[in-house]
C-alpha cells in the first residue's frame, strides 16, 4: 500500500511543473508581443542612393520681343510741312530724308555761306593767305633780329640750346638717351656763361656805347647804356607773339592748299585777329547754315523700318515727336522675373525663349542687362531683365511678341545627385549626410554640394554613386 503523503507530493510538483511551464510560455508570448510593439512604434528608415544625371536650376519669367532701338523723331525747329518721303512700314537708311519743312530761306543762306567757304580754295584765296604768311615771317624777322640784337647772336643761340636740351631731357626715355641730353644741357649752360662774359666785356662796349658834348664843360662824354631789363623782356614777348602768328599763318595756309573743307575745322582754334581767325568765321558760318537747313528736314538716324507718323503737307509743326522708327536688324527682349530669383541671376546667363505664336519651337540668347531698379507692376515688385537673341533665328520675328523666357542659372552634366531631403546644415554653407553602413548603422558624413534646386542637390565630393543615404524616417501606425 502506498504511502498517500508521498502520492501527495508527487502531486504537488507536477502541480508546480505546470505552473513554472505556464508561466514560461505567458513571458514568452509577453516578450514577443514586447518586440513586436517596440518594432510597431519605432519609425521607419527612409533611404535613397547617390546617382548620377543631369541637374539645371532655372526660373522663368515673361515679356516680350523689342526692337534694338526705338526713337519718336520731331523737327528741330517750327515750320510748314512741305513734304513728307516715306510711308508708314517702309524702310530707310541712316541719313534718308523723312520729311521737310518749307526751307527756302535756309536753303538760301547755306547756298551763300557754301560760296564763301569754297572762295577760300580758289586762287585769290590762296593768294590772300600767302601774303597774310609773308608779313607774318617778316614780323618774326624783325622780332628775332631786335632781341638778338639786345642780347646778342651768341647769347641768344646758347639760350636756345639750352632751352631745348632740357627739353631733351624732360624727353627722355631710356637712362642712356636721359644722360647723354643731361651732357647737352652742361654744355649749353657752359657755353651761354661764357657768351654773356663776351657780351659784358665786348658787346656791350662795342654796340651800346654813346658818346655827347656835356654842356657845361664841353668835354666829350663816353658811357656804355646797356639795354633795361624791360626792354629785353618786351623784345622777347614780341619775338613770342610774332612766332604764333607766323605759325598760325602757316596753319591757315596749309588748310587752304589742302582743298578739304572738312579740315577747316581745325581753325576752331584760332585766337582772334589771325589769319587762322579768318578761316574760323567763315566755317562757322558755314557751319550754322548748314545746321539751320539741317533743323528744317527729319533725318533718320539709323537704318531701320517708320512704324508711324502723324504728318501731312502743309501742316503746321513745333519741335513735338511726329515720326517713330525702329532698328529690327538686332532684336532683343525685355522680360520680368520675381524678386526671389534674383540671387541666380546674372550678366551672361544662357536663356531659352518660347515665344506665344511658336510654341514648338525654342530660341536661345542670354542675359545682357538687369536693372537696378525694381518695376512694380499691379502691386508686386519685379526685376526687369533684358536678354539678346540668336542673331539669325529661323522663324519670323516680329516686335512686340510675346515671349516666355527660362533663365538657366546653372547645369551640371553627369553629376552625382542625392535629394535634397538628405542634407544636414551643421554651419551656413556646410552640409552633412548620414550614410547607411552595411550593418544597417549611420554614419555622418560631411559633402561639398554645388548646383541645388528644390528637389536634388549636385554632390561635388564625399560619396560615390550607389552609395546609400538616409533621407528622413517615416511614421507607422
Amino acid at each position: 500500500m502506498k504511502n498517500p503523503i508521498l502520492k501527495n507530493r508527487t502531486f504537488l510538483i507536477l502541480a508546480g511543473i505546470a505552473v513554472l511551464a505556464a508561466l514560461a510560455g505567458g513571458y514568452s508570448w509577453y516578450q514577443s508581443s514586447a518586440q513586436a510593439a517596440a518594432t510597431a512604434t519605432e519609425p521607419a528608415l527612409q533611404t535613397s542612393k547617390v546617382r548620377t544625371g543631369d541637374l539645371m536650376v532655372s526660373a522663368t519669367g515673361s515679356g516680350n520681343v523689342l526692337p534694338s532701338a526705338q526713337v519718336d523723331l520731331g523737327f528741330r525747329t517750327s515750320g510748314i510741312v512741305a513734304e513728307v518721303d516715306v510711308v508708314a512700314g517702309q524702310t530707310v537708311k541712316k541719313g534718308d530724308v523723312l520729311a521737310r519743312l518749307e526751307d527756302q530761306t535756309q536753303q538760301l543762306a547755306f547756298r551763300q555761306a557754301e560760296a564763301n567757304l569754297n572762295a577760300l580754295f580758289t586762287p585769290a584765296g590762296l593768294a590772300t593767305y600767302q601774303i597774310d604768311m609773308a608779313t607774318a615771317e617778316d614780323s618774326y624777322d624783325t622780332a628775332l633780329t631786335t632781341l638778338q640784337y639786345l642780347i646778342s647772336p651768341d647769347v641768344y643761340y646758347w639760350e636756345t640750346k639750352l632751352s631745348q636740351a632740357k627739353a631733351a631731357v624732360a624727353a627722355a626715355v631710356s637712362e642712356a638717351d636721359k644722360t647723354a641730353a643731361q651732357k647737352m644741357v652742361i654744355s649749353a649752360e657752359n657755353n651761354l656763361k661764357a657768351a654773356q662774359g663776351k657780351y659784358s666785356f665786348d658787346y656791350l662796349p662795342y654796340y651800346f656805347t654813346a658818346t655827347w658834348i656835356d654842356e657845361i664843360t664841353e668835354e666829350e662824354m663816353i658811357e656804355v647804356i646797356p639795354p633795361t631789363p624791360n626792354d629785353i623782356n618786351m623784345a622777347r614777348a614780341t619775338l613770342e607773339r610774332a612766332r604764333l602768328s607766323l605759325t598760325d599763318a602757316q596753319a591757315a595756309y596749309d588748310l587752304v592748299v589742302s582743298g578739304d573743307p572738312d579740315a577747316l575745322e581745325g581753325s576752331l582754334s584760332a585766337a582772334d585777329g589771325t589769319s587762322l581767325a579768318k578761316i574760323k568765321t567763315e566755317y562757322l558760318a558755314y557751319e550754322s547754315a548748314r545746321l539751320s537747313l539741317e533743323e528744317a528736314r527729319l533725318i533718320a538716324p539709323f537704318d531701320g523700318v517708320v512704324v508711324s507718323f502723324s504728318l501731312v503737307p502743309g501742316q503746321s509743326v513745333t519741335s513735338s515727336p511726329v515720326m517713330t522708327m525702329v532698328a529690327l536688324d538686332e532684336l532683343k527682349v525685355k522680360f520680368y522675373m520675381d524678386e526671389t530669383d534674383l540671387a541666380g541671376l546674372s550678366v551672361g546667363n544662357k536663356t531659352v525663349y518660347t515665344l506665344d505664336a511658336y510654341p514648338e519651337t525654342s530660341l536661345n540668347g542670354e542675359v545682357t542687362m538687369i536693372e537696378s531698379v525694381l518695376q512694380v507692376i499691379d502691386g508686386t515688385p519685379l526685376v526687369v531683365v533684358w536678354g539678346s537673341l540668336d542673331k539669325e533665328p529661323t522663324i519670323t520675328l516680329l516686335a512686340g511678341m510675346t515671349v516666355e523666357a527660362e533663365v538657366i542659372a546653372g547645369e551640371a552634366k553627369n553629376a552625382l545627385i542625392i535629394p535634397v531631403q538628405a542634407l544636414r546644415e551643421l554651419a551656413p554653407g556646410s552640409y552633412a549626410v548620414f550614410v547607411v553602413q552595411p550593418d544597417g548603422s549611420l554614419k555622418l558624413t560631411p559633402v561639398e554640394i554645388g548646383l541645388r534646386d528644390f528637389a536634388n542637390a549636385e554632390i561635388l565630393s564625399g560619396l560615390k554613386t550607389g552609395d546609400v543615404v538616409s533621407t528622413g524616417t517615416v511614421e507607422t501606425k
